[in-house]
């Protein structure tokens, strides 16, 4: 039977880190957040398209916030080599850190909501 990775990330030795981002990342995203549970992340969407993922990895949190490369990256935290992805580690979920997850998810939002409005106006020319 293939385990998701919140079962796996739930029982782990951060699962108690991973249980506050992940909650914190749902109560951030508010009450139009959806889970998906896959065999190697947990992943959250908002209707308007995929906002990130986490999963343990060694000590930290691995968000990987899928519009990464188009955010306002202010805090300098995002790494990645990826064309449109990237990811920040989360070490503890301190007051700093919350509010990056805070801003980053709002980042994602408005980056969401400008392609969705550049895919209605494509389908009217």
């Amino acid at each position: 039977m293939i385990r998701t990775a919140f079962e796996k990330d739930s029982n782990s030795e951060q699962a108690e880190l991973f249980l506050l981002v992940k909650d914190y990342i749902k109560a951030c995203i508010g009450n139009g957040v959806k889970e998906k549970f896959n065999k190697n992340t947990t992943s959250f969407y908002i209707k308007e398209g995929g906002v990130c993922s986490i999963k343990v990895k060694d000590d930290f949190i691995y968000v990987n916030w899928f519009q990464g490369a188009y955010l306002n990256d202010k805090f300098n935290l995002l790494k990645g080599k990826g064309n449109l992805s990237k990811n920040q580690k989360i070490y503890n979920l301190d007051i700093k850190m919350r509010e990056t997850i805070r801003y980053y998810i709002k980042e994602s939002f408005i980056r969401l909501v400008e392609l969705d409005e550049l895919k209605k106006i494509r389908k009217t020319i």
